[in-house]
């Protein structure tokens, strides 16, 4: 089973961060709208199964 530590868009918080647990990380996202480019966050964990936006990390 894929998990978030294997995508893409899974980015480690840093231990000086406000918010660090360990594991935890946040998925952030790029969409398009007709104003332009935005990109998305939201908190998850390494060990979280992956959702339909995973993308295989290279």
């Amino acid at each position: 089973m894929a998990t978030c530590s294997d995508c893409t868009w899974f980015n480690r918080i840093g231990e000086e961060a406000g918010d660090y647990e360990s594991g935890k990380g946040d998925c952030v996202s790029e969409h398009q709208d007709e104003k332009g480019n935005f990109w998305l966050s939201k908190p998850v964990f390494e060990g979280d199964g992956a959702c339909p936006r995973f993308s295989k990390s290279r």
